[in-house]
C-alpha cells in the first residue's frame, strides 16, 4: 500500500521546495523526486495521526470527471488525433481544477519523454489504481483507445451506482436534519413559554414534562454546543474512519448493519466483478488485476480476502476456494467465478456477475427508500407527539384542579 512522505528538496535552480509525495517506499519516493530533477535534502514518512484535510474530504478526482475524460480521450485517439493534442484540448475543456492541474503536469512529463501511464502515476494519490493499470495495458498492447473506452464504461457504471445509493440516503438525512432543527426551535422558544405559565399557577409537572424541561434547558443554555454537535460528530467519525484502525472497525460494522450491510455486500460484489472483468479484458495479468481490485473495493475485510486469493494463485491454485471459505461473496458469484476459472472464460462470467449484482443493488436501493420514508415519518411523529403530550398533561391537570375547585364552591 502506498505511503505518504514529507520532503524537502532543491530544484535545478537551487530553490528549496517542500511538499508531500505518495510512493510504495522511501526509495521509490526519492526516485520519483529525482525524476522531477529534485535533489532530496530530507524525507520522512507521515505516519502520525494528523488532520489531513485532503484525506478527510476525499479530494480525489471524481468518478464522473474521470468517465468524461476517458470517453473524450477514447473518441479523439480513435479519430487519429495525436495524444498531446488530445490532452491540450481536454485541459481547456475540463471544469475540475485538480484534473486541469494534473493534465498540465502530464503534458510536461510526456514532452520530457515519459509515457502516458508514467506521467499519470506521479499523481496516483488523486486517481484510482484501475486507471493507471488500464493505461499501462493499453499502451503495451497498442489499444489505448479501447482501454480508455472500457475505463469510461466502468467509471460511468460506478458513478450511476453511487448516485442511486446517494439519492436513497439523502432523503432521510434531509428529513432528519429538518426534524432536529424543528425540535431545537420548539425546545428553545416554545416549551419555556408553557413552563413559565405552569410555574406561575403552581402546577405540578408530570415526568414527561420534567424530562422535556431538562432537554429544553440543555438546548437553551448550551445551544452553541448542541447545534454544531451533529456536524462535529460527523467530522470526528470521518477522521476516525480515515485512520487504519478506524477503517477496519468501520468496515466491519457497516457489513453487520441490517439492510445496509446487505446493500454494502452486493455493491462490493458488483464493483469487484466489474473492475476485475474490465482489467482482464484489457490484458492486465490476473495477479496484477487483483492487486488493483484490492484498492478499489473500498472495504478492508474484503481487501484481506482478495490478498489471500492472490497468494493462492501465486501457489498455483485457483482463487474460488478462498472466496468460498471467506463467506462474504454470495454463493452465486463464487460459483460463477469457479466456472470461469475452469472454462477459461473468467472475464466474461465476471461481467455477467457484475451486471446481475448491479441490478440487485438497484432493487435493494428502491426497497431501502420505501422502508426509510415511513420510519422517518414515524420517528418525527413520535418526537412531536412526546412534546405535545409533555405540554398538554399539565394543562389537563390544571383543568381538573379548576373543575374540582369550582365543585367545592
Amino acid at each position: 500500500m502506498p505511503q505518504l512522505f514529507a520532503y524537502k528538496a532543491r530544484n535545478l535552480s537551487g530553490k528549496m521546495i517542500t511538499g508531500k509525495i505518495e510512493a510504495e517506499n522511501q526509495s521509490a519516493a526519492i526516485a520519483l523526486l529525482r525524476n522531477k530533477n529534485f535533489y532530496v535534502v530530507q524525507i520522512n514518512t507521515v505516519t502520525d495521526f494528523k488532520f489531513d484535510l485532503e484525506k478527510l474530504l476525499s479530494l480525489k478526482i471524481k468518478v464522473k470527471d474521470l468517465a468524461i475524460f476517458c470517453r473524450q480521450t477514447a473518441t479523439m485517439v480513435e479519430a487519429g488525433i495525436p495524444l498531446l493534442q488530445c490532452l491540450n484540448i481536454l485541459t481547456q475543456q475540463t471544469e475540475n481544477k485538480k484534473m486541469c492541474e494534473i493534465l498540465k503536469a502530464v503534458i510536461m512529463d510526456i514532452e520530457n519523454g515519459k509515457s502516458l501511464s508514467e506521467a499519470f502515476k506521479v499523481h496516483q494519490r488523486y486517481l484510482p489504481g484501475i486507471f493507471i493499470d488500464m493505461l499501462t495495458a493499453g499502451e503495451v498492447s497498442g489499444t489505448l483507445d479501447q482501454a480508455m473506452e472500457r475505463l469510461a464504461n466502468q467509471f460511468e457504471k460506478d458513478h450511476a451506482l453511487r448516485e442511486k445509493i446517494k439519492s436513497a440516503m439523502t432523503y432521510p438525512l434531509v428529513i432528519g436534519g429538518f426534524a432536529f432543527l424543528a425540535m431545537a426551535i420548539l425546545l428553545v422558544f416554545v416549551v419555556p413559554i408553557f413552563v413559565e405559565i405552569f410555574e406561575q399557577v403552581g402546577a405540578e409537572l408530570p415526568l414527561p414534562t420534567r424530562i422535556m424541561l431538562g432537554i429544553s434547558n440543555i438546548f437553551s443554555k448550551y445551544w452553541y454546543l448542541v447545534l454544531p454537535a451533529p456536524l462535529l460528530l460527523y467530522i470526528g467519525l470521518k477522521s476516525f474512519a480515515a485512520t487504519d484502525k478506524g477503517k477496519v472497525i468501520t468496515d466491519r460494522l457497516l457489513l453487520k448493519l441490517p439492510i445496509y450491510g446487505n446493500l454494502t455486500q452486493k455493491t462490493i460484489t458488483a464493483r469487484f466483478a466489474g473492475t476485475l472483468a474490465t482489467l482482464l479484458k484489457s490484458g492486465v495479468p490476473l495477479l496484477q488485476s487483483l492487486e488493483t481490485v484490492e484498492n478499489v473495493v473500498g472495504n478492508t475485510q474484503v481487501t484481506k480476502i482478495i490478498k489471500e486469493a492472490r497468494e493462492n494463485i501465486k501457489e498455483g491454485e485457483s482463487m474460488s476456494p478462498i472466496l468460498i471459505n471467506a463467506s462474504f461473496f454470495p454463493p452465486m458469484a463464487v460459483n460463477m467465478i469457479a466456472i470461469g476459472e475452469e472454462s477459461g472464460a473468467l472475464d466474461a462470467l465476471l461481467e455477467k456477475v457484475a451486471v446481475y449484482y448491479e441490478q440487485e443493488v438497484e432493487t435493494l436501493v428502491a426497497k431501502l427508500s420505501s422502508v426509510i420514508e415511513p420510519i422517518m415519518i414515524a420517528g418525527v411523529g413520535i418526537m412531536v407527539g412526546f412534546i405535545a403530550v409533555s405540554i398538554y398533561l399539565p394543562l389537563f391537570g390544571l383543568s381538573g384542579a379548576m373543575q374540582g375547585g369550582a365543585g367545592l364552591n
